[in-house]
Order: structure tokens, then C-alpha cells, then sequence
């Protein structure tokens, strides 16, 4: 007879009520394939009107999350509120009152990760957090078990639908960001206030938690160096694609020869031959470079109801099982202690983009200031417009500090034919 497992709910918003459709579903495939039954006896969440559409008789209707904590037989609570305040006090409680927890909070997670589950660790009991990285990809699973024999060396993500959403748009239709952002709101892949989103502030927790697991070393989130996609122009993205790449967000967690660690979030050209150029739409990937596997990438929806609901559903049936052997899993184990390199340490390869006037000289004093602060162009295009007193200068250059390259753009701001300052975009390194 397969264990019969109690669960808890709380939250049951898209993903919650993915879930609880999800395992009514398949239920009894997952018990004839992990030999666990698992059953929901709490629904909780404060809207009545959420409760009153479950119409499973069994389940347990409440608003009130603590009934469940009191109740010896539910093994697992499932955290699906949002937010960090309510769900940080939620998942403590939980675990002071001996229950396994899933989530799905990335936020959380990415802030007060490491206060959680050294919680888990003293009271014996395991957090599930799946679905709070990639929706539906296994990536924690894959980072944890099936390369836990390999040294990861970078990770790279395209880990937020509605920012690669927005970005396609520009490179496919030819569209502004406004008029990309209005297109991704209207379709449901952007919220009305999308400004976690495009920040660049989403993808940042998310790497955030990868780049711990990867490297098993903490990752503070104020760390994290973050830049969004809101002040992308559809010319660079234009001038990205003459030059044979596709301007998207990146989320970078890399392992340095110096052992200290690169953990950032930003827009990046990516060359039309790298795996990730192809990812589209809301689609999200993650490219995982290991010392002895080499690249491995991992693509599919990283959001919505159901995608998500198969991440969390994972992790209830592994914690189900690892109770029927009384063991638990702790998969943030930080025996390292790493510094995060701070942006200006950095070494990338670089577009720029001035406008100047069209005359001699120009090019003369820029590439002199680069030059003083030993950064080399690899490319230089300077683009005719008729009757225009300034046109665009465009350039590429060759690996160089981030700390050089800001202070030398500081300094051609200042010359005294420059109109405003050069647009500046990293190049992915396809080393």
C-alpha cells in the first residue's frame, strides 16, 4: 500500500489552485509511480471566493492557516501566499511546528533564505523550493542531484518571461519598448505594474538562489548587481542584430579563477549562434557550464498555473518519500565562502554607442581616452544620416574592466563635442 501523505495549501491564487487540479488529476499515477498517496486535507486562504470554487468534499476550507499547523497528521505545508513579510512568518511557523515546507518565493528566498533553512536544518525538516527558479524547468533538481558530481562553472538564464517577451518584440516587430511592454500587458505576460519585471529585479532573486546551489557558497542579495531593460532603445537593438546578436536579459552567476564569484543581472548582446539567441517569447532557459559535462541547457514556460504547479508537485512527492525512510533533504549547503566580485571588477567585452558630430577628430579623441585606460576597439561603424549634424558611432571592443570602461565613458561626456552620453550594452563572452 502506497504512504498516505497530508498536505496543506495555503494559497491557493493561479498556482495554488494549479496544484490542487494538478494532484486531483494525477494522483494516482503519482502513487503507482513513487508509491506515495498524497492527499490535501487544508485549502487556506483569506478570499472566500477562491475556497468556494475547490468542490473536492475532503479538503478542509479555512482562512485561517494556523488550523493546519496544529494538526499532527499534515506533513507538508505548501506556501503559495506571495509577497515576503506574511510568507516569511508563515514558513518559520511551520517549521517550528515541525512540518516540511514547499514554495514557491523566490523573493524570499533570494532575502531570507539562509535564516530559513538553517531553520530546516535545526529542526530536522526540509524546504522544497522547485518552482521558485524556471516555473516548470527541474533546474534545482538538475543543479543538486544530476550534476552534484561536477563543478559548476557559470550559469547563464533567460529566467523572466515577461522581459524576453518585451525584448523579442523589439528584435522581430521592429518596435519600440513602450509599444513591446503595452503588447506583453495586453497578452497577460507583463502585470500593469511590470516594474519587478523590467528592473531587472525578478531574475535577480532568481539567480540569486541558483548561484548559491551552483557554487555552495551565500550570495547576499544586495550583492547582486542589477540593471533592467527599461531604458533599451530599439536602435541598439537594431545596431545589435547588423552586428550578429540579439540584445537579451541575462541572469549571470559565474565561478572565477580566483575563486571569487560574478552574480548579476543585466542586458547583454548574445551572439545569434549561442544556444540562448533562440529562446523566444515568454520562454525562459538556463545554460549551465560544468567543468567536466561542458554546456547543458534547460528551456521551457517559466511561469503560469501549470508549469509552476509541476515544479511544486515535485517537490511534495521527494519530501513524501524522504519521510517513509524518515530522512530529510537540505539542498542550500554553503561549505564555501566565496566573495561576490563587485561590477566594476568585472571583465567583458563591451558595445558603445555616442552620438557625435560629424567631423574629424572625433573618432581620434575617443579612441584616445580608451586607449589611456587600456581598452581596445575591435570594431568601430559610424552611420551616415543625411542633413544631420550628429550621427551614431557605434563600436565594439575587446575584454576590459567594467571600472575602466565607466570611467572612460565619464570622461568622453565631458569632451566638448558630446551631446549626451554613449549608450553602453555588455557582450556575452562566448569563451
Amino acid at each position: 500500500m502506497p504512504d498516505n501523505v497530508k498536505i496543506a495549501i495555503i494559497g491557493i491564487g493561479v498556482v495554488g489552485s494549479g496544484v490542487l487540479k494538478l494532484i486531483s488529476k494525477m494522483k494516482n499515477l503519482i502513487a503507482k509511480r513513487k508509491n506515495v498517496n498524497i492527499e490535501v486535507k487544508y485549502a487556506v486562504d483569506k478570499d472566500k471566493t477562491r475556497l468556494d470554487a475547490i468542490n473536492i468534499p475532503s479538503i478542509i476550507k479555512t482562512d485561517n492557516y494556523k488550523d493546519a499547523l496544529k494538526d499532527p497528521e499534515v506533513k507538508i505545508v505548501v506556501e503559495l501566499v506571495g509577497g515576503t513579510d506574511f510568507a516569511y512568518r508563515l514558513i518559520k511557523e511551520a517549521l517550528e511546528s515541525g512540518k516540511n515546507v514547499v514554495t514557491a518565493n523566490k523573493a524570499l528566498l533570494a532575502e531570507k533564505g539562509h535564516e530559513l533553512f538553517e531553520l530546516a536544518k535545526k529542526m530536522n525538516r526540509s524546504i522544497g523550493f522547485e518552482a521558485s527558479v524556471g516555473g516548470g524547468i527541474p533546474i534545482i533538481r538538475t543543479i543538486f542531484d544530476a550534476l552534484c558530481g561536477d563543478k559548476i562553472v557559470g550559469v547563464y538564464g533567460i529566467v523572466n518571461g515577461t522581459t524576453n517577451f518585451i525584448l523579442t518584440k523589439m528584435y522581430e516587430e521592429n518596435i519600440s519598448f513602450k509599444e513591446a511592454l503595452h503588447e506583453a500587458q495586453k497578452l497577460g505576460f507583463a502585470e500593469a505594474n511590470p516594474k519587478l519585471d523590467i528592473s531587472g529585479y525578478d531574475a535577480a532573486h532568481k539567480i540569486a538562489i541558483l548561484a548559491q546551489l551552483a557554487f555552495n557558497s551565500k550570495v547576499e542579495f544586495k550583492d547582486v548587481y542589477v540593471e533592467g531593460i527599461e531604458n533599451i532603445e530599439l536602435e541598439d537593438v537594431k545596431n545589435a542584430d547588423e552586428l550578429g546578436y540579439i540584445v537579451k536579459l541575462l541572469a549571470i552567476a559565474k565561478l572565477d579563477t580566483d575563486n571569487s564569484i560574478e552574480v548579476r543581472v543585466h542586458p547583454c548582446l548574445v551572439s545569434k549562434e549561442n544556444q540562448l539567441a533562440f529562446v523566444r517569447n515568454e520562454y525562459n532557459a538556463i545554460l549551465i557550464e560544468s567543468e567536466f559535462f561542458g554546456d547543458s541547457m534547460y528551456y521551457g514556460k517559466g511561469a503560469g498555473a501549470f508549469p509552476t504547479a509541476t515544479a511544486v508537485a515535485s517537490d511534495i512527492v521527494e519530501i513524501a518519500k524522504n519521510l517513509s525512510f524518515d530522512t530529510t533533504s537540505t539542498k542550500l549547503n554553503m561549505f564555501f565562502d566565496f566573495k561576490v566580485k563587485n561590477i566594476g571588477e568585472i571583465e567583458s567585452r563591451y558595445y558603445v554607442r555616442f552620438l557625435v558630430p560629424d567631423k574629424p577628430g572625433v573618432l581620434s579623441k575617443i579612441s584616445g581616452v580608451f586607449g589611456q585606460h587600456n581598452i581596445s576597439i575591435a570594431s568601430v561603424i559610424q552611420k551616415e544620416r543625411s542633413k544631420e549634424t550628429y550621427v551614431p558611432l557605434i563600436m565594439t571592443t575587446h575584454s576590459a574592466k567594467e571600472k575602466s570602461m565607466i570611467t572612460a565613458l565619464n570622461e568622453i561626456e565631458k569632451l566638448d563635442f558630446s551631446k549626451k552620453r554613449g549608450v553602453m550594452l555588455r557582450i556575452l563572452d562566448e569563451d
